[in-house]
Order: C-alpha cells, then structure tokens, then sequence
C-alpha cells in the first residue's frame, strides 16, 4: 500500500494525532483528494469543539499569526456548538479590545483579518437557531443597529423577544430601554418599560437594576406633578 492508498478512515485517525500547527495538516491536505476530505472530518479534530477554540487562541497568545487562530476557529465553528459559535462571534466583532493591545504588538505579526462585523453577525445566527440565548440578545443588537446586515428595527425587537423566553439577562434591560424612550418603532411606554426592567432586575442585570431604581424615581415625579 502507498501513501496515497492509505484509507480516508486511517487518513483522519493521523491527522487527529498531528500538533497544533495547521501548516501541518494543510501540507498532508495537499496529498491527494482521500487526505483533503479526512482533513475535513469530525474524526480528523484533536478534541472537543471547546478545545478547537482553545487552539485558536494558544496561536494568538503564543505570538504565532491571526490566520493560524482562525483556522481552529473554523473548525471548531464547523461543529455547530453554540456556545463556541457565540464566542467566536464576539472575538470577530469586538476585535480583541482589551486583550491583545499595546504592549503586546507583537500577536499582530501575519494580521490578514481585523474586526469583521459580517462574520460575527452570521456566527451569532448560527449560534441563535441553536437556541442560544445571548447570541439571540446579540443578533438583535446587529439588526437593531445595523452590525453585519441591514438594519431591520422590527427584526431586532422580535429577536429580543425571543431571547427573554430562552433565558437572555440583557435582553429584558434592552427592552426596558426601548419603551422607556420609544426605540425600535415603538411608543414610549413607562408601564410597559418598568415592566421590563423589573424582570431584568429578576434576573439578576445590576445594571437593570440600577436603570430600574431611575425609573421608578422619574415615575414617581411625574405622578406627583400631573
């Protein structure tokens, strides 16, 4: 048997043993069609999707390039585990702020992708037919404000909705706000904006909290005024 008649089954069992550098399996890819389709198995994978994104960032915090992150990023995208979909859709739009700045400009050696609102909005869409509820809260906020797709306002409130049922923290403030200053083409409603911040404030959001004491304050003047 040669190289090229290894079966694909074998193929993925070595790739699954190679290191953390995809340089390697990017060079075994190239062989023949059998090592480019094992290369793209699950079974091919060192690990779990969480690990795969793990991988990505031991490429950057290690000084290697952005492109080698990306490529266990993809692959752990790839396997359509929500909570990996959702973080990735934050490193894409928030582009590292905060993590990798000043004094360690070296990570940007080989830096061919910054900040990508479009690639986030789709990981966060992903991650929200999974029913993940902050990636739901985040999605909103991308229709909402026309982040990585067109700005669709009823779009927005209708996935803020949706992310209260699965548990979102954030989405019943952003609700508050919304019909405590009529957003999203809705009519200013205190009643239905205290409403909201106080199930925020149930769900344990300090910030709603905080929002929904200056709402009951302001309540209350304008009740004693009238």
């Amino acid at each position: 048997m040669t190289f090229d008649d290894i079966p694909e089954n074998v193929a993925a069992v070595v790739f699954s043993h190679l290191g953390d550098d995809p340089r390697d399996r990017i060079r075994l890819a190239a062989v023949s069609k059998v090592w480019r389709s094992a290369e793209k198995s699950d079974t091919s994978l060192p690990g779990t999707p969480r690990a795969l994104c793990e991988l990505g960032w031991k490429r950057i915090t290690k000084r290697y390039s952005w492109r080698k992150a990306t490529y266990w990023w993809s692959k752990a995208a790839a396997t359509r585990d929500a909570d990996v979909m959702y973080d990735l859709g934050c490193c894409y739009y928030n582009d590292f702020d905060g993590l990798l700045r000043d004094e360690t400009k070296a990570y940007y050696n080989d830096f061919d992708l910054l900040r990508d609102e479009t690639k986030a909005f789709e990981l966060w869409e992903r991650a929200s037919g999974c029913g993940h509820a902050h990636a739901t809260n985040l999605l909103a906020h991308c229709f909402w404000y026309g982040k990585g797709v067109d700005k669709n306002e009823a779009k927005a409130l209708e996935l803020l909705f949706r992310a209260v049922e699965l548990g979102s923290i954030r989405s019943p403030r952003d609700l508050g706000f919304i019909y405590e200053y009529g957003q999203c083409g809705v009519a200013v409603n205190k009643k239905e904006s205290l409403k909201w911040y106080s199930v925020a404030a149930e769900r344990v959001d300090l910030q709603a909290q905080d929002r929904l004491l200056e709402t009951m304050r302001r309540l209350s003047s304008e009740l004693a005024s009238a």
